[in-house]
């Protein structure tokens, strides 16, 4: 009976391996490039909310937008069409609390509708209503990035901007923070002036502060990226002897791909032979990164990238969008947990370039959907949103030893904890899943099993009356059960 049951869930489950993602048909976004996205908790109600910016028409010369729209918690948008935001294009946008009141600022740079480059800071009053901060000393630059970070220690956010200015200077300024929401430019940082750049915030050498990663263009012929490491106090020293390739129209993104509590990146953006790439470099806890040989991620330019948990295996993800060999991409990438990654089939992403993506729970269910912008077509421009159901249909086609035999008890329950039992073969991290009929997923731990008789507990104090499923998943084997609470 039990090995009936499984094959019924194997069936069930392996059918919907490749469709994670849906689209969410009806939202209300403009189509954008030359585009930037953030997600954050503007209006308190703790669900994600979106801001888009970017050009609406071609993304050389369209008009601008910077549109913010409300989340009511289910994945259903709307947009506040009283916000002050200024429109741009070619545009970086970032949230932070900037003034220490617990609530989302908005940061947004890029070209308005005269053509000038703007970098206006808004406050936010707690309930979504923002107010332009004026007499602010950003510089207004498209082609651009930006970040904010607390890179002196001090628990405010401060600032990196890069781009070009009015006069297609490049730059590369830091600024930092009072607490109030008032920076001041740092002057005499070691960071080079670049445009079609990237930058990202991480500690890279485990000291529990924040160095910076920047990628761009310094000239006609020369690109970067190089990592800049922090003392602590805002002062950052250039890491010489990095195995980082230069590259622009970049795009970066740090993340533990390995498990072994570091952060890696990788970066893409084309080089100076105009060879597009994409390369994921591991860091060894130090700051010391080596490039990993044998990625199957596409070469990519006008790119983003983005790392997430899409699966709910514990570990970290990515999508790459951009310019690939002659043609636009969306392509995401399944990590194993080790760093080795598969493409994943099947996908219903649009392919778009000078595009923008960006992970959150907007209908919280407790995993991560997307929300995409770019082009599709030099004349079609598409912000579109896909939620995620990997924790519905979990991929068990991976799998190819169904030994375990679990059992849990008791069963039939009335108590708020479930008693599983196997026998396992060989020490292993495990993930037990509980569904519900439907194939939703109900929880999920991750443990620790050695060899032999293994039994653990799982909290079932949430399940109603009804039938369940559990799973267990170790290596390459896994084991399914059905219970029963009254």
């Amino acid at each position: 009976m039990k090995s009936n049951l499984f094959l019924l869930f194997f069936v069930l489950t392996q059918s919907l391996s490749a469709q994670y993602f849906t689209e969410m048909t009806g939202a209300p976004f403009e189509g954008v490039a030359e585009s930037s996205i953030a997600f954050a908790d503007v209006d308190g109600d703790n669900d994600q909310d979106i801001l888009i910016s970017g050009a609406k028409g071609l993304s050389s010369f369209g008009a601008g937008s910077s549109k913010l729209y409300t989340n009511d918690g289910t994945g259903r948008f709307t947009e506040l069409t009283d916000a002050p935001f200024e429109a741009v294009r070619a545009s970086s946008i970032a949230f932070a609390d900037v003034d220490g009141d617990n609530d989302q600022d908005a940061l947004i740079i890029g070209a308005n509708k005269s053509g000038s480059r703007i970098a206006k800071l808004y406050t936010n009053d707690g309930t979504g209503g923002f107010t332009e901060m004026m007499g602010t000393t950003f510089t207004g630059v498209t082609d651009s990035s930006i970040a904010f970070a607390d890179v002196d220690g001090d628990n405010d956010q401060d600032l990196l901007i890069t781009g070009n200015n009015v006069s297609y200077v490049r730059i590369a300024k830091l600024y930092t923070n009072d607490g109030t929401g008032s920076f001041t430019e740092m002057t005499g940082t070691p960071f080079e002036d670049v445009s079609y750049s990237s930058i990202a915030f991480a500690d890279v050498d485990g000291d529990n502060d924040q160095d910076v990663l920047i990628t761009g263009s310094t000239g006609v012929l020369r690109r970067i990226s190089k990592l800049y490491t922090n003392d602590g106090t805002g002062s950052f020293t250039e890491m010489t002897g990095t195995p980082f390739e230069g590259v622009r129209d970049s795009s970066i993104a740090f993340a533990d791909v390995d498990g072994d509590n570091d952060q890696d990146v990788l970066i893409t953006g084309n080089n100076e032979s105009y060879i597009r790439s994409s390369k994921l470099y591991i860091n060894d806890g130090t700051g010391s990164f080596t490039e990993k040989t044998g990625t199957p991620f596409e070469g990519v330019e006008n790119s983003s990238i983005a790392f997430a948990d899409v699966d709910g295996d514990e570990d970290q993800d990515v999508l790459i969008t951009g310019t690939g060999s002659g043609v636009r991409i969306s392509k995401l990438y399944i990590n194993d947990g080790t760093g080795s990654f598969k493409l994943m089939t099947g996908t219903p992403f649009d392919r778009v370039s000078f595009s923008s993506i960006a992970f959150a729970d907007v209908d919280g269910d407790n995993d991560q959907d997307v929300l995409i912008t770019g082009a599709k077509t030099s004349e079609t421009h598409i912000s579109k949103l896909y939620t995620n159901d990997s924790l519905v249909t979990s991929s068990i086609d991976v799998f190819v030893d169904v030994s375990i035999n679990l059992t849990p008890y008791p069963n039939p329950t009335r108590w708020n904890n479930l008693n599983i039992s196997f026998k396992s073969m060989e020490s292993n991290s495990i993930i037990i899943r509980v569904f519900d009929l439907k194939r939703h997923l109900i929880s999920q731990q991750k443990e620790f099993a050695g060899i032999g008789e293994q039994n653990f507990v799982i909290d079932i104090t949430s399940l109603t009356t009804g039938t369940y499923f559990i799973q267990l998943e170790t290596g390459k084997q896994i084991g399914v059960a059905k219970f029963i609470v009254q």
